[in-house]
């Protein structure tokens, strides 16, 4: 159980640190930010999709970017998608999957928490949650948007 604590805040801790390389010059992030929890507000990712992807905001402005969030979802595959912005990703709860368009679904490894990834903008990919619950904290270099994979784009 340590080892497994052990490699979930080593994750948290390079996705933090990551995040810090993805704030412009001249902007500050001097203020602590503290978000126990308990106390976060999650709101569906999609207004009109109240049972989709859930997320609460951690620091920053989703809509304008950069931002970090806790993302959850339910058990089932999110197909083929693209975002514009860069993404740092650690899986806190749950077993996920995550691939890239020419992968398969079967061939992805299950990642559980402690588990990272980083996603290019602009690159389709896919993602199933293999528990009933997942939870993973996602931190974004700019503005958080997402379109299915094939349809126009920006």
């Amino acid at each position: 159980m340590h080892t497994r604590t052990l490699r979930i805040t080593m994750a948290i801790v390079a996705t933090t640190a990551a995040s810090f390389t993805t704030l412009g010059e001249g902007q500050s992030n001097k203020a602590m930010v503290v978000v126990p929890v308990e106390s976060a507000t999650f709101v569906p990712v999609v207004a009109h999709l109240p049972d989709g992807p859930r997320m609460a905001v951690l620091w920053g402005d989703p809509n304008t970017g950069p931002s970090a969030v806790l993302l959850e979802m339910k058990k089932g595959a999110v197909p083929l998608h693209v975002h514009t912005s860069d993404y740092h990703l650690v899986v806190i709860e749950g077993a996920m999957k995550h691939w890239g368009a020419g992968q398969n679904e079967a061939d992805a490894k299950p990642l559980q928490p402690g588990s990272y990834w980083f996603q290019p903008g602009g690159l389709a990919h896919a993602d199933s949650c293999l528990s009933s619950r997942c939870v993973m904290q996602v931190v974004w270099s700019a503005r958080r948007d997402g379109r299915l994979a094939g349809s126009p784009g920006p």
